[in-house]
């Protein structure tokens, strides 16, 4: 029976082990015959906390010799690792057994993604939790405590920490992350793909812009490892908030086939402004791979100047005859607009798409549901023109307080929209140019 505190707090310690201490250890056959040393752990991945799969041991030390033991056949993990097996069972060979995850070689002293905090960190060590007889992947340490540890440091800085301070140093610094939120960066050589050991949906859950900082931390093959595991709408979000540089760095390492994917997948403002940037060579090999009608906006939108309503606009917008009934329109909104980010008005246009009247689902939620929608629609219609400015467009939009605004040709035919998110980064963008330049030396 556990009585006190100090009691239960060393049973607990008992119970985990680092891996930079497994490393250290002798391994010896149950009679007592040395084999070697401890050289790595593998794990199979796929469960929130992988068990030890195979205990790799090394002998010599110019011409090294490995060894995989079955864990079931590790007796005990102490001072030494005593095996169930005789020494002479043990076949040694040059090279190691694979495996798909490998603690030494794919996560120790490698950078990790950390899918809670979401960033990349470098891992000092590995922390192991004993239950029962099986040893199961608990933590990385990502502390200085595990780096101080692994390089025999721990006894010295501890003792000149304690000079400092009452507190133990370990407890400031020790550092851990839970192996259910680590995403080790290991390759596959055949796909050039990112071996998951973090469930897909719990990689996706963080947000594109967190996810496209993570991927610029990596170096190049771990960072297109990464990308290639990602389903294309979240490369594509990932891809709308990147800089221009970034963006291209990614699409030199892709084939145009999937490139042309992404950017057909893209909003039609966001890929205007990406295709506008790119070489027209590079322009012409995208658009043919393009879905047609799609490649057909996009060459439309590229002949209007980047800051006019024509460049700035998006297609992805709902637009209903005027006689829509509101139950239909809603229906429509409920079944046609999954993708979408955002739906801030429904425009109301009729039989030649000429641009009738504006509403909001809030209008047509509170609306009798046998109404046409022309009823709901705002006394007043408000609109922009393809060749209007930027600037035009934003005192337009803040005079108004309006969230989006449809953009018309001189016939009143509806062609796009812009919302405040793209005049905000037009704006942000004209204004970063025009910034004064800090003089050097300050």
């Amino acid at each position: 029976m556990i009585t006190n505190l100090n009691e239960a707090r060393a049973i607990a310690a008992e119970m985990f082990i680092n891996f930079s201490d497994l490393l250290k250890k002798d391994v010896i056959a149950f009679d007592g015959a040395y084999i070697g040393k401890v050289w790595d752990v593998s794990s199979k991945l796929g469960e929130i906390y992988p068990k030890a799969e195979e205990l790799i041991i090394y002998k010599g030390t110019v011409n090294r010799l490995y060894a995989s033991v079955p864990w079931p056949e590790v007796g005990q993990v102490a001072d030494e690792i005593v095996l169930n097996i005789k020494k002479d069972d043990l076949k040694f060979s040059s090279e190691i057994k694979d495996s798909e995850l490998m603690l030494r070689r794919d996560v120790l002293d490698q950078q990790v993604v950390d899918t809670f905090n979401h960033n990349v960190r470098r891992v000092n060590d590995v922390q192991l939790l004993k239950v029962d007889h099986d040893l199961v992947i608990a933590h990385v340490d990502i502390g200085l405590s595990g780096l101080f540890r692994r390089l025999g440091w721990d006894k010295f800085i501890g003792l000149l920490m304690k000079l400092v301070s009452k507190d133990s140093w370990r407890s400031k610094s020790k550092d851990l992350i839970s192996w259910k939120y680590v995403q080790p960066v290991t390759i596959n050589p055949a796909s050039m793909k990112m071996k998951l050991s973090v469930s897909e949906k719990q990689l996706l859950s963080i947000p594109p812009a967190d996810l496209g900082d993570i991927i610029f931390d990596l170096n190049p093959n771990q960072r297109m490892a990464l990308f290639r595991v990602l389903d294309i709408m979240t490369k594509a979000k990932i891809f709308e908030n990147l800089e221009f540089d970034e963006q291209n760095l990614i699409l030199k390492e892709l084939d145009k086939k999937e490139a042309a994917q992404i950017v057909g997948t893209m909003s039609t403002d966001e890929a205007t402004d990406l295709l506008e940037r790119l070489s027209p060579r590079t322009v012409n090999n995208l658009l043919p791979l393009i879905e047609s009608s799609r490649a057909k906006k996009l060459s439309t939108l590229l002949g209007y100047s980047g800051d006019s309503a024509g460049g700035l606009m998006t297609t992805e917008f709902v637009s209903l005859p005027e006689m829509t009934l509101v139950e239909g329109a809603i229906m429509y909104i409920k079944t046609n607009t999954k993708n979408y980010d955002t739906v801030p008005y429904i425009y109301i246009v009729d039989d030649k798409n000429h641009l009738k009247g504006v509403t909001t689902i809030r209008r047509l939620l509170f609306a009798d549901p046998k109404d046409p929608i022309s009823k709901t629609a705002f006394q007043q219609t408000l609109h922009v023109y393809l060749n209007n400015s930027a600037k035009e467009i934003a005192y337009f939009m803040d005079k108004y307080k309006v969230s989006a605004i449809p953009v018309i040709d001189e016939n009143k035919v509806m062609q796009g929209i812009i919302t405040i998110d793209d005049i905000l980064s037009q704006v942000i963008a004209i204004a970063w140019r025009k910034r004064p330049r800090t003089p050097k030396g300050l």
